[in-house]
This record gives C-alpha cells, structure tokens and sequence, in this order.
C-alpha cells in the first residue's frame, strides 16, 4: 500500500513498539482524589492570552473566558444558560439584540459583567490585530450597550448566523473592561480576567494553569480545583505521559488509541460530530482582474484539480487514520446536514466522481500537459501539526506519497499554523495545506471564510461565479431561495475540484480512569472539544 515506510507512520510505529509492551505492563496509579488535572493537548497555533489575536486557541482558553452564547454538553444545541440570557433579531437579521444575565462575577475581584464589557470586547477582537479565522465575519457592526444588562449589535446587512459566531465558533470572548481599564493590555497579557469556570493562574511556553472558580454563575463547580493544560504535538510524548500517569487525559492520534486502550486506558468522544477536514489548493484568487492569481499553478487547471482528489484511496486513508472509528468520508466540504444548500445527492455522486482512480488521474495529467505545461509542476504541501486533530500530519504524508504514486513531483514542507495564516492573510499561500471547519459552520459563515474575499486566512478559491452566487446568496431572505442558491454553488463547487475534501469527525479522547471517570462535551468548538468543568474525577 502507498503509505508503508513513511515518516511519521515510521515513527509512530516505532514509538509504539518502544512504548508497547513496557508501558502496558506499569501499573496504573491508584485511585485517588487527584486535585490538579493535567491533560496532554496539541499546541495552540499560538500561545498568549490575547484571544483574539491568536490561532486554534478555543481548546486552551475556555476553560476561563467565555462567550455570549452556551450549548447544552449532550445535544450541542444553543442554550440560554450562558452570559446571554435571550436575544433576538430584526425580520431583517441586520439587527441583533441580546440580554445579558445579571450578578455575573469577572475573575480576580474585577467586578460584574455588564453591556460594557461586550461593547469593549467587540471592540477589541474586530481590531486591526484580530486575526481568528471568520472574524471578519463579525466586523462591520455597531455594538451598543442600550443599559447595563441589554447589548444591541447593527449592522447595513444581514447577518443570519451571529449566534454561531458568539456561540459555537466563539469568535468573541468576553474580557472585563475595568481590567483594561485600569491596566491596559499588559494586564491580559499578566493575569487576565474572564468569566468562566477556572480563572487563569499562569503561562509559560508549552503549558498554561487554571484554578477551579467556585463562584461561577451557574453553581458547577469542576470536581478539580486545577486544570493544567500542557501542550504536546508529539503523539508518543503524549501516550507515554498518559500511560505513566503524568496526565489524565491525552488528545492522542486514533492509530495509538488502541495501544492506550490495551494499557487500560478509556476513551471519550464528543456528542455530535465536531469538524470537517479538507486540504486547500490555495492560491487560487483569481477574480478578474485579481494580481493575487496564481494561473500559473498546476492546480489552476481542473483537470490537475481532479486528477489530484482520484489520487487518493481515502477508504484505506480513513482506515490508516482512524482505526478506532470517529470518522467518516466527506463528499463536500462546507456542507452539513441541516445547513442550508445540503445537497444529498452529492454524497452519492462522490461514491463515483472522487473514487480512487490512479489511471484516470495519469490521464488528465497527461491531457493537462503536466508536468511540461507548467511553468513549475510542483506540488508543494504543508506539513504541520492542527490543534484537536493530531491526525492531519499523518494525513498529509499519505497524500504525499498518493500523489508521488500517480507521477505527480510533490514535496512536503513543514510549516506552522501561524505562518501559513500569514501567508493566506497576504494573499500569498500558494500551497497546499490542510484546514479544517470546526464545528461545522452554517452555510452563509462557511461561504465567506472559504470561498469568498476576503475569506479568512487558510482559503483559496475565489473566481466571479462563485463571488456573485455568495454575495445574492448573503443578501437574500427568503428561506427557499437561500437554500437553492447554496446548493447550486455547493454542486458548482463539487464539480469543479476545488478542493480536497477528507473527513468528518467526531473529537476522541483518551484517559485514565484511575483519575478521570468520564467526560461529556458537546463538540461545538473549534477544537472539538470543551466543557473542561465537566470532567469527573475517579471516585
């Protein structure tokens, strides 16, 4: 098969045989009241507590901050049982109202939430140096406290899904104005105030600490008066660290759960399914008249497009890359069940459109003129580690080795979550590089981050068609002519390859129950995963 004897499957075998039987046998540490959770996660794109100028930071910062919105931990749906209390929206949806929930206590003695803090934290995360994926998507509002407990956003056009972006996405956390007032930024970046259930004790690189706040709004209180997250990418480090009892729960690959499984080990996974996974031919913007167009890649022709998606076996990749289950093919991404557009049919037509076909793919290589035609054939894909889905590394090898197999001259760079933000932020990213859509976005957000300008940061696909359908698709009202707009462009999309989609997944952890009993979470961050007061020590 084309993914035996590669790097990371190397490695990860390796360490598997290194840890297995050795590891297998330690005892497990005895039950105990364990006041400190440690969980071994994947590093955040980047480490500071300024939520709104980081990357992949939802997994490591909720714990303490928190935003308008909260979602029941076994259904996932949107509830009234955080900061917001009620809201609604204009027939319009240009205006959105909420009402807040009175005597909420900041952290450290700052004081109660109030509309405030909600003017001042939108101020702050649609600022210039806001750089988390859709923001844009929350810009262009008048934010106004109408009194202390009701905040009223406007905005000169329809914005449908703001709950999502305060809710699920969390675009916007809320941080304490008086803090900032009387400390500025320097204040978040020592000891920063939210309103959740742990408030931020300290950082240092690779690990952040929390301490349990019983006077949380709700009355839970975490059955751990510390939560320590340390992040890790290495995912034998991490089974090692569980497996010896240094940390209580791992985000580990699926191809290692069962070796944890062996050594006693349990798993837990979210409610509902938690991300879409995709692999963007970026550098595609190429609007007329855009400069940003890369024409000259191969990936701009749709033939290379196609050949690339049917050179992939993406059962025996689904396989590989999840052998504990969790996952299941993707036939288009963006496109949920539920969202508008959804179109069933695709899911059929991708049994057969995005089978894997390596000889019709030597074909339209060799139709398209490739390797000859194009002024550089290369194939250049990112390599690099995704917060929540430790899977994705080995998911680039196997496309590498897939598109070697077929005749394609591709090489694999390794490269970080921010810098390849920075380069999709310029309008320079001609590469191909995994993204993800989590939690699944509703249809209008998932339009403007990934296939419209200016999107969002890890996008690549612009051309006039699909500007034009998206733009009538945001301006429309009506139900029925909303949904026909995006299914036409969900189809458009399909037929056109603009994209590789992968997986859709639910979040899977592993822990040790001699200190962890079970977790519930929702699975509506971008991570997947959250709710960290709702772990259950060991009894």
């Amino acid at each position: 098969m084309p993914w035996n004897g590669m790097r990371p499957a190397r490695a990860l075998i390796a360490a598997t045989v290194a840890l297995g039987t050795g590891l297998a046998a330690l005892s497990l540490p005895m039950a105990a009241q364990v006041e400190r959770l440690v969980a071994a996660v994947s590093k955040p794109g980047t480490e500071t507590n300024r939520f709104w100028s980081g990357a992949t930071m939802w997994h490591v910062m909720d714990p303490a901050l928190e935003g308008l919105i909260e979602h029941d931990p076994v259904s996932g749906e949107v509830t009234d049982k955080g900061l917001a209390v009620s809201w609604e929206a204009s027939p319009d949806f240009k205006v959105w109202t909420f009402k807040l929930r009175e005597g909420v206590q900041f952290h450290h003695g700052w004081g109660e939430f109030t509309s405030a803090d909600v003017v001042h934290s939108y101020g702050l995360h649609t600022g210039e140096d806001a750089i988390i994926p859709t923001v844009d998507q929350l810009r262009g509002a008048k934010a106004e406290a109408l009194d202390r407990y009701t905040v009223r956003f406007t905005y000169d056009k329809p914005i449908k899904d703001l709950l999502f972006l305060h809710g699920g996405r969390s675009v916007m956390k809320v941080y304490s104005k008086a803090q900032f007032d009387a400390e500025g930024l320097e204040g978040y970046d020592r000891k920063f105030a939210g309103t959740g259930h742990f408030q931020f004790v300290s950082r240092q690189p690779g690990q952040i600490l929390y301490q349990r706040f019983d006077s949380h709004y709700s009355g839970t209180k975490s059955d751990f008066t510390e939560l320590e997250l340390r992040f890790v990418d290495e995912a034998a480090t991490k089974l090692a660290m569980l497996l010896s009892g240094e940390a209580a729960i791992a985000d580990l690959p699926r191809e290692l759960m069962s070796e944890a499984i062996n050594a006693g080990m349990e798993t837990t996974q979210s409610a509902r399914a938690t991300l879409q996974t995709d692999v963007v031919l970026n550098g595609l913007y190429c609007e007329t008249g855009d400069p940003a167009c890369g024409k000259d890649l191969p990936w701009a022709d749709r033939r290379i497009r196609e050949a690339i998606n049917i050179a992939l076996n993406r059962d025996e990749m689904l396989e590989v890359l999840f052998p504990g289950g969790g996952a299941e093919l993707l036939a288009r991404y963006a496109m949920a069940p539920g969202h508008e557009g959804y179109d069933p049919t695709l899911e059929e037509r991708f049994k057969t459109e995005y089978a894997y076909n390596p000889e019709r793919a030597k074909a339209l290589m060799k139709e398209a003129g490739y390797p000859d035609a194009f002024p550089d054939p290369t194939i250049r894909l990112v390599l690099k580690p995704s917060a929540g889905v430790p899977e994705i590394a080995l998911q680039m090898e196997l496309i590498h080795q897939y598109l070697i197999a077929v005749g394609f001259q591709a090489e694999l760079r390794e490269m970080d979550h921010a810098t390849v933000g920075a380069m999709g932020r310029a309008r320079e990213a001609y590469i191909i590089h995994p993204s993800k859509n989590g939690p699944p976005r509703p249809t209008e957000v998932a339009f403007r981050a990934f296939y419209s300008n200016p999107g969002g940061p890890y996008q690549g696909w612009e051309n006039d068609w699909t500007t034009a359908k998206i733009k009538a698709f945001s301006g429309e009202t009506d139900a029925g002519k909303r949904h026909e707009i995006a299914k036409e462009v969900f189809n458009y999309l399909f037929e056109q390859y603009v994209d590789l989609p992968m997986f859709e997944i639910r979040a899977q952890l592993a822990y040790n129950p001699k200190m962890v009993s079970g977790w519930q979470f929702p699975g509506v961050t971008s991570s997947g995963y959250g709710h960290w007061h709702l772990v259950k020590a060991a009894q």
